[in-house]
């Protein structure tokens, strides 16, 4: 879990909105790694105490319910992401005024940058402002991925005392020496 947050966190620093592929490479070894730590005692510690035809069915019950969990975390996250995406979305667009003199050098700037590929002024206005939108658009979902990375980081490093707890069921141990 470790691991995971380590991954979390390093994808939380990574991310902005000019960030290449290339920058997740590491961080996806990362996470692999952490995958295989945890997955693998996840599975020996559930199929620990069953025996025979039950390790069988432990081991289709435990695959559903990974599956399962993966497909509600990415429900929550997609609904988290999209109400974090309308959050960052409103918190942005509060700080852009039309009176705003920086944002009107902006508009300006944009407005003649596409009349001089050929737009008509009112076309070059309107796609300056749809130009502006977008740039709105993708820092807000930048941020909502930074929230998703920061979060799930956090839930992971929260979820490591009550690892800790748990506690594999030992077997029974043989005394060799009251064997005659």
């Amino acid at each position: 879990m470790l691991v995971f947050f380590a991954y979390s966190f390093w994808g939380y620093k990574a991310l902005t909105p000019d960030t290449s592929k290339d920058a997740f490479f590491w961080m996806l070894i990362l996470r692999g790694m952490g995958m295989g730590l945890l997955f693998i005692p996840i599975t020996a510690l559930s199929l620990s105490t069953l025996k025979g035809q039950q390790i069988g069915q432990g081991a289709s019950f435990t695959g559903m319910m990974r599956q399962l969990g993966g497909s509600f975390g990415i429900a929550l996250i997609t609904t988290f992401m999209a109400h974090q995406n309308v959050v960052h979305r409103n918190a942005l667009v509060s700080h852009l005024s039309a009176d705003d003199p920086a944002v009107q050098q902006r508009i300006l700037g944009m407005q003649h940058n596409f009349m001089s590929k050929g737009k008509g002024a009112s076309d070059a206005l309107k796609t300056a402002y749809q130009s502006l939108d977008y740039m709105v658009m993708k820092q807000a979902a930048v941020l909502s991925y930074m929230d998703v990375f920061l979060y799930i980081g956090i839930m992971f490093l929260c979820c490591i005392p009550f690892v800790l707890m748990v506690k594999a069921k030992q077997a029974p141990k043989i005394d060799l020496g009251d064997m005659h």
